[in-house]
């Protein structure tokens, strides 16, 4: 028992910022699996200056569902950015060029995904997915830091990144972002920094 936790403390930065527990890779489905029994919900908002998204989190991935919900909780996303645009195909967010982002992935111990497809689910417009990294990756690791929505039917998509959510309302206010001018690799020139919550 000392030893978890003493795991699953929190942290603070030297500069007084909370940080997230530290989660050993070997753990992250124990974690996530006692932590999706404690905190049921399923409804997530994504708070823009454009407007609100909201979005619905599959019961039938569970730990991908419980990551996130910790995430949201734990106020990872709020700063970060939408960071990816591309008009009528994709939004992606999570990450920022701010250091405490960075921070509180480090102090997770940058814990990773195991891919979880559903079957029959595809992505469509309005899925809620998980990114990943393309390269060096032959485990198709999950990245839970990062996540994007898609605005239409994108079957490349499908069994390469785990779909663990949906939007219900708000979908207008993601292809208005999508529309944004953006640089060579998608990033918006406005900055389009996010905050997230749960709500009932």
């Amino acid at each position: 028992k000392r030893i978890l936790e003493k795991t699953y403390k929190k942290q603070i930065s030297v500069y007084g910022d909370t940080l997230l527990a530290y989660i050993p890779k070997d753990s992250v489905k124990v974690f996530f699996t006692r932590y999706a029994k404690e905190n049921l919900e399923t409804k997530v908002r994504l708070l823009t200056s454009y407007g609100t998204i909201e979005m619905e989190l599959f019961t039938e991935t569970p730990i991908y569902r419980a990551s996130f919900v910790y995430l949201v909780k734990n106020n990872y996303f709020d700063g970060t950015c939408i960071y990816r645009v591309v008009q009528d195909f994709i939004i992606q967010a999570g990450n920022s060029d701010e250091t405490l982002p960075s921070l509180k992935r480090a102090s997770a111990g940058n814990y990773k995904l195991a891919p979880h497809f559903l079957p029959g689910v595809q992505h469509e417009r309005g899925s809620l997915s998980s990114a990943k990294q393309w390269i060096d990756n032959p485990q198709n690791w999950h990245d839970p830091f990062d996540f994007f929505i898609t605005l239409s039917r994108s079957p490349h998509l499908d069994k390469e990144h785990t779909i663990f959510g949906r939007v219900t309302k708000g979908i207008a206010i993601a292809d208005q972002i999508a529309r944004l001018p953006a640089d060579e690799s998608d990033w918006p020139k406005e900055d389009m920094f996010i905050n997230m919550e749960v709500f009932e």
